[in-house]
């Protein structure tokens, strides 16, 4: 109908959609999920290692991105009334997009803690039997 409120904001991903078709729509759907996925596994391998501030840094984030882009998408799609949020890292706005770049700073940061602490402990080395 060539009318949307706010197209380069809140429905980004309607005209993602028209623009690139179905395979588009998979292929932001699919990194969507491989983005949260992966946030919630670094979240689990965190409360694995016992550090639970980190799984809940890890996890929060990874829900907050995955429902804010389900909601935004839902919005796009027209199921759910309009609410004002981005899609996270392809909408334009500068306070969105900053916040959303830090917190995946903050999962990063909790990755490359787990890893520098694998990497610390010593294994037991184990002997060959000859």
């Amino acid at each position: 109908m060539f009318y949307l409120p706010e197209a380069h904001t809140d429905f980004i991903f309607a005209v993602y959609a028209e623009e690139f078709g179905l395979i588009g729509i998979i292929v932001v759907l699919t990194l969507f999920g491989l983005l949260v996925g992966r946030m919630l596994h670094i979240g689990l391998s965190a409360h694995q290692m016992n550090k639970p501030y980190a799984a809940f840094i890890a996890w929060g984030v990874g829900l907050w991105l995955g429902l804010q882009a389900v909601v935004s998408m839902g919005v796009n799609l027209g199921v759910l009334p309009t609410k004002g949020l981005t899609l996270p890292l392809i909408s334009s706005g500068g306070s969105s997009i900053l916040m959303t770049l830090v917190a995946i700073g903050l999962v990063m940061r909790v990755q490359w803690e787990l890893k520098y602490e694998q990497l610390q402990t010593p294994k037991r080395r184990q002997r060959l039997s000859v």
